[in-house]
């Protein structure tokens, strides 16, 4: 197995023990012993445990990324030209696709090193600097654009985390037709004008 190869299958494993029993459960013995693998080998990859954790983290993000544009992409804009309602079935779409990186963000494991609430954070300011701009642009006379932006992201999440936890409830039919009521009923469009 290649070098890289062999940090794939390393990071995979430590991701499905971190997900299943949080960050404390995946110990240097453990994740190599399931690697097939010895601690030097680990150690040699990754320097340290906090190493290991932050490339998790790091390559999570990136695929979180990369899935959320996927899942927008599959979203329909002749049938929804709303960006609001499809960046959120855009996200709803990425969750359903890929449940096991979002759910380290979206519900942070037990054990979590800071370096996953400081990227958390980081992301989540670049959600709400989105949402703000969005708001600015598509309704200027808005009294507090940004309040109204942690608002919209703090419900999001929450529904996020529906999906995730309650899929069966939770349904994308379900979520984006609430998303969709909202926008137009908090947020209509004749209120730019005001």
């Amino acid at each position: 197995m290649s070098a890289e190869n062999r940090r794939e299958q390393i990071l995979d494993i430590t991701h499905e023990i971190v997900g299943a029993e949080g960050f404390p459960a995946a110990t240097p013995n453990r994740i190599a012993e399931a690697a097939g693998v010895t601690r030097p080998v680990l150690y040699q990859q990754f320097g340290d445990m906090a190493g290991l954790f932050v490339a998790l983290i790091d390559r999570e993000s990136v695929r979180a990324a990369t899935q959320f544009a996927e899942g927008f992409a599959q979203v329909d804009e002749t049938a929804d030209p709303d960006p609001f309602v499809r960046a959120f079935e855009g996200a709803v779409r990425a969750i359903d696709a890929h449940p096991e990186t979002w759910r380290l963000f979206l519900f942070p494991p037990a054990g979590a090193p800071p370096e996953l609430h400081e990227r958390q954070a980081v992301a989540q300011a670049a959600v709400r600097g989105f949402l703000e701009q969005e708001l600015r642009q598509a309704f200027p006379k808005l009294p507090d654009p940004e309040y109204t932006a942690r608002i919209l992201h703090a419900s999001g999440r929450e529904l996020l985390q529906l999906r995730l936890a309650d899929p069966e409830h939770a349904t994308l039919e379900r979520l984006v037709a609430l998303v969709r009521h909202l926008r137009v009923n908090v947020l209509p469009a004749d209120r730019a004008a005001d």
